[in-house]
């Protein structure tokens, strides 16, 4: 049986590799520009900044929260229209530090204490590593919603369909 670290490092990898996939369908040709930055009335209003919102917060938990740097932090979200080119480039900086930061962890690091989203308090490492695979999979099920709503079909990827992959997301 996995351990809980090993669990959350299959969850990580499972949520990198389906997170690629997602990225792609979003500016294929599948998906016009227009229905790419079209409004949609979601947490966030569309498909790129639903998808960058989900970067956003890796950046703030992980390069702002966790290291204590708060007051630097600066919201990719609503700052401009992000293009095919600067979405991957975010991705694969954000991506490259988080699996590089989850895969060091040992168990005993998991308790640690860190200070929560307000900077007041602190919660455990663990309980942050977990919420944040838990807004991946939020987000990407609101995705597939309007993605659905679209008429094209999400590129769902079962957990089971990374298991083979390594510590870096490739296949075994």
């Amino acid at each position: 049986m996995a351990s809980e670290l090993q669990s959350i490092q299959k969850w990580y990898r499972y949520n990198s590799f389906a997170r690629k996939k997602y990225l792609r369908l979003i500016f294929s040709k599948k998906i016009s520009e227009k229905e790419r930055y079209k409004s949609r009335g979601a947490s966030f209003p569309s498909l790129v900044d639903i998808f960058v919102h989900v970067l956003d917060a890796y950046r703030w938990w992980f390069l702002y929260v966790y290291i204590d740097r708060m007051s630097e932090w600066k919201r990719l979200r609503e700052a401009k229209r992000y293009s095919k080119k600067e979405v991957t480039e975010e991705e694969q900086k954000i991506d490259s530090y988080v699996m590089n930061f989850v895969n060091s962890l040992r168990p005993k690091d998991l308790y640690s204490p860190m200070r929560n989203q307000t900077g007041k308090g602190t919660i455990e490492l663990r309980k942050m590593l977990l919420h944040m695979v838990e807004e991946e999979l939020q987000h990407r099920g609101e995705l597939n919603a309007l993605l659905w709503q679209m008429n094209v079909e999400p590129p769902i990827t079962h957990f089971q369909d990374c298991i083979s992959l390594d510590q870096k997301g490739r296949k075994n």
